[in-house]
């Protein structure tokens, strides 16, 4: 729901899947019937066979428990996979079986989707021409969505692998997402330097809504959980919140660097934003946050300072009772919701460009910039 594009970079300078188990075949001995001889002399009655006793099925593997904030502080790495290039998007399908990812710098421009389980490939979606900064499920798992710098976004049957709508924009586009109830895709990237465009398109026949006016480029985009709100922005500073009826602008959320990605709580009130606070003079980014803000009435809860790098990637938990934000040096920094402490701090290997939660708090996936991609859970 974020990334960066090569045209902001130049102008800023800067399952739970269902696991392998159940039960297994129960061992039943086939009798067979034994005929007495056709004689006039009685058949000596059959010996008794031994029956074996019922084979007990194997225990289903048990699943790992919803990461909560008493869990949190086991959280570990069970398996790493990835592809090479540096990862740039990372989401997991509703069902929680199978995790999307793009990387890439000038070669890898493909979607590639993973068994949840086991981080074994399941397909490879190709038809981008550039890189691909974000890609998006539908919540009723019908579609794949995915934004790319070559100026398209693609909706692909992901089951299946197939492309079904390929939609064009001016210039690059860098975030993709769909409302709660998988009526309306929103995608935002550039409409003419300095400007920028959010657009809304029907799911239901791939024509265009809404277009909605932001700056330099839309690298943070999330609707409100009841679809009223839709939140976007980032390159600029600002992050703006609009009315998903009239299209009518709510709030401009003001920042004091540029803003990389927007998660919504579970109750819709409280937005975080992962951002660079503050930069040294040739646009390093020495010191990364998480802002929370007030959706309701547009105003700043709470500035989280705590990263030495820039914040890539922020998502709350299923109930919301917590979020974390991860930082491009590897930092994983989560906090408690109610009263904002922090209750987790672990470093991922290789840095992260990019972090998902799954849709049943169970698995936490973060990508590095090595292109490795980390499947973290409290073990069961």
């Amino acid at each position: 729901m974020k990334r960066r594009g090569p045209f902001f970079a130049a102008a800023i300078l800067g399952l739970a899947c269902t696991l392998p188990g159940g039960l297994g075949a129960l061992s039943r001995p086939t009798a067979t019937p034994t005929r007495p001889a056709e004689t006039s002399t009685p058949a000596a009655p059959p010996s008794a066979t031994p029956v074996p006793p019922t084979a007990r099925p194997p225990s289903p593997t048990p699943l790992s428990p919803v990461i909560g904030v008493d869990t949190i502080g086991a959280l570990s790495i069970f398996v790493s996979f990835g592809q090479g290039e540096t990862l740039r998007t990372l989401a997991f399908s509703p069902d929680g079986s199978a995790l999307a990812s793009a990387a890439g710098n000038n070669e890898d421009f493909a979607v590639r989707l993973w068994e949840t389980g086991s981080g074994l490939p399941l397909r490879v979606l190709q038809g981008h021409t550039s890189i691909v900064w974000s890609v998006a499920f539908s919540p009723d798992g019908q579609f794949l969505a995915s934004a790319s710098s070559d100026g398209t976004a693609k909706v692909w049957d992901w089951r299946t692998g197939s492309l079904l709508k390929s939609l064009d924009f001016p210039n690059e586009v860098v975030s993709v997402v769909f409302s709660p109830d998988s009526q309306t895709m929103a995608v935002g990237g550039v409409d003419g330097w300095p400007n920028a465009t959010v657009w809304t398109w029907s799911v239901a026949s791939w024509q265009p809504l809404m277009e909605l006016s932001e700056f330099w480029n839309i690298p943070a985009l999330a609707y409100s959980p009841d679809g009223q709100w839709l939140v976007g922005g980032g390159t600029s500073r600002n992050v703006r919140v609009w009315s998903t009826g009239d299209s009518e602008p709510l709030f401009t959320l003001h920042h004091s660097g540029q803003v990389s990605s927007v998660a919504i709580s579970p109750d819709g009130t409280t937005a975080a934003a992962g951002l660079c606070e503050a930069s040294a003079a040739n646009a390093e980014c020495t010191r990364g946050a998480v802002w929370l803000w007030d959706l309701r009435t547009g105003t700043l809860i709470e500035k989280l300072s705590d990263f030495s790098d820039g914040v890539e990637d922020v998502a709350f938990s299923v109930d919301g009772s917590w979020f974390i934000g991860g930082s491009r040096d590897g930092m994983l920094r989560a906090y408690r919701t109610s009263g904002v402490e922090p209750i987790l701090v672990v470093r991922s290997p290789g840095g992260i460009g990019a972090l998902a939660l799954s849709p049943d708090g169970r698995f936490l996936a973060t990508g590095s910039a090595r292109g490795e991609i980390h499947l973290w859970r409290i073990e069961p």
